[in-house]
């Protein structure tokens, strides 16, 4: 019998695909084969001697990462719960035999499978019928059910699938996407609610909490009262921002200080030295190349002269300069807080825009030095999306107006001498130049606008009139530049927990993708569950997450 063209296609095309797939997971397998026999020894030796009382109750991971530094990461974790008494347990979210074979390590044997507790229910339309009598960005961020955020997951998973496009819900495609997503995450949701009801954790802890399923165990886990601390990096490769969450703070970034701790830090004793502290770590951080680096930021860039970087980009030297630090389109930074406008994107094209009518001012347009690691992880190829949205928007550039790309071999820190004005709608460079006296203009909420110094705005109008006059903006006061340093001094200095007795790696960027691009390992002490106790690391560790506090904080300094 003659099979029809289309199956042959189909056949084809399916042929294909494992001949790309195959050898990649073949690959990925034998590699991570090869760790754990390589590991595994080292790790059990300290696992062995923690207790298993779970006196204190379940401790559950949600392991929202498939890979293995995240699972040794939960590795620390999970002997951290144990030597405190309890017992941890893993929500898994998707089939990886490599989290079952690393989390053995530390003695895990409870593992829950977050997909045997799906169901196709029916979910009520309400949240569907409210985007759809008003479809935009604004309404899926307002979206509840079940008090969980199911539009703004929703969305986040959409702005993560689809990267390289611009949301444009005016499309009817994309409109009926976003339902479908909608329904999936409310029953989600209902899979959550299953879970904690079979079982209820004392204390919970994830690394991502923003996309589906894990954002719905973590949405669902705080409206039920129970406490969910993130991990996350912070700005050295071996140091973490660990926050607690409550259903109340659920939208704070990591990185953020609560309102406690910020009236702390303001009554702190300060000083010039403890000034100057906080602007070398800055400037030591740049030139020895540390500053966030697991990203990369750093790799084929150099510090330049104001007068280099002034020529280079051929800057008029008789006006002031304003650089705008775009964001990464889709990164997730867009839902710590409220913006001025619809998204990232709608932000750059209106700030753009701005610039080229203004000629008054040197403006210079920095794309998010991120994209280029990110681009190579998502293996990306084209023009950036960045760029299609500047030109669409405003063609060619006058000769006022500079762009400068990712790739640049400019480091950021030669920027610093050449702002007059920042502009960013909550990127961390906020916090870095307004502790440098550069006024900073917010195109939106975040972590450290409102917190008196920075230049905020209630509305699109607003922050576009600013830019309209911006070389008018008045410089910092003397209080407005302490308090920006005061919260640099917390948030980069007293906030990490500083991991020593486990070493985080990361391959070259020329390796970013290899199964083992990034990596723990424990340092050369660490070989005992003794040592493992006596550690002065996990010991301020196992002391935050029994004490309560929503930021982890070192003690203030003294007088």
């Amino acid at each position: 019998m003659m099979v029809p063209a289309f199956l042959r296609g189909l056949a084809d095309a399916a042929s294909q695909l494992r001949s790309v797939v195959e050898p990649s997971r073949r690959r990925r397998h034998q590699a991570l084969a090869a760790d754990f026999s390589a590991v595994a020894p080292a790790w059990r030796q300290i696992a062995e001697g923690l207790p298993n009382s779970g006196a204190a109750g379940e401790a559950w991971i949600l392991s929202s990462i498939s890979g293995p530094w995240a699972y040794k990461l939960e590795l620390v974790l999970a002997m951290a719960f144990r030597a405190d008494g309890y017992t941890p347990r893993v929500v898994a979210f998707d089939h990886d035999p490599w989290r079952r074979q690393y989390h053995s390590l530390a003695g895990i044997d409870r593992t829950d499978d977050f997909r045997l507790f799906l169901r196709c229910d029916d979910v009520p339309a309400d949240v569907v019928d409210a985007f759809r009598r008003q479809p935009t960005a604004s309404t899926l961020l307002a979206l509840q059910d079940r008090r969980v955020d199911v539009g703004r997951i929703a969305l986040s998973n959409y702005l993560y699938r689809h990267k390289f496009s611009r949301l444009d819900l005016t499309q009817p495609e994309t409109r009926a996407e976003m339902e479908t997503e909608l329904v999936r995450v409310q029953r989600n949701v209902r899979a959550a609610e299953r879970l904690l009801a079979v079982r209820r954790p004392k204390i919970a802890v994830i690394i991502e909490k923003g996309l589906s399923p894990s954002a719905e165990l973590f949405g669902a886990a705080v409206a039920a009262g129970v406490p969910v601390f993130q991990i996350t990096n912070a700005q050295h490769a071996d140091d973490f921002m660990l926050k607690r969450f409550a259903y109340d703070d659920r939208h704070r970034h990591p990185f953020s200080l609560a309102d406690d701790t910020w009236q702390s830090v303001l009554r702190m004793p300060w000083s010039a030295e403890r000034e100057k502290e906080i602007l070398d770590e800055f400037e030591r951080d740049y030139r020895e190349g540390r500053w966030f680096n697991r990203k990369f930021l750093h790799t084929g860039k150099s510090i330049k002269s104001a007068a280099d970087v002034r020529r280079q980009l051929d800057l008029d030297p008789s006006k002031k300069t304003v650089v705008v630090f775009s964001h990464v389109l889709w990164d997730a930074t867009f839902f710590y807080g409220k913006g001025l406008f619809e998204d990232y994107e709608s932000w750059l094209v209106e700030t753009v825009k701005a610039a080229v009518n203004n000629p008054r001012v040197n403006w210079v347009i920095k794309l998010h030095p991120d994209l280029v690691w990110k681009l190579k992880y998502e293996k990306a190829r084209g023009k950036l999306r960045d760029l299609l949205v500047i030109e669409a928007a405003s063609g060619a550039l006058p000769p006022h107006v500079k762009l400068v790309l990712p790739e640049t071999d400019i480091d950021t820190y030669s920027f610093f001498e050449i702002t007059d004005v920042c502009v960013t709608v909550r990127g961390t460079i906020g916090i870095e130049m307004a502790c440098r006296g550069v006024p900073v203009l917010t195109g939106g909420t975040g972590r450290y606008s409102g917190l008196g110094f920075t230049v905020d705005s209630d509305s699109p109008q607003a922050y576009l009139d600013r830019l309209a006059n911006i070389e008018a903006l008045a410089p910092m006061s003397l209080e407005e530049r302490e308090r920006a340093r005061r919260y640099a001094y917390a948030v980069f200095r007293l906030r990490p927990w500083q991991m020593r007795s486990f070493e985080m790696l990361r391959r070259p960027l020329g390796e970013t993708g290899h199964p083992l691009d990034m990596d723990v390992r424990p340092a050369p002490s660490m070989s005992s569950a003794t040592n493992f106790f006596d550690a002065a690391d996990i010991r301020e560790l196992r002391l935050w997450v029994s004490g309560g506090r929503v930021d982890h904080l070192k003690a203030l300094p003294n007088p």
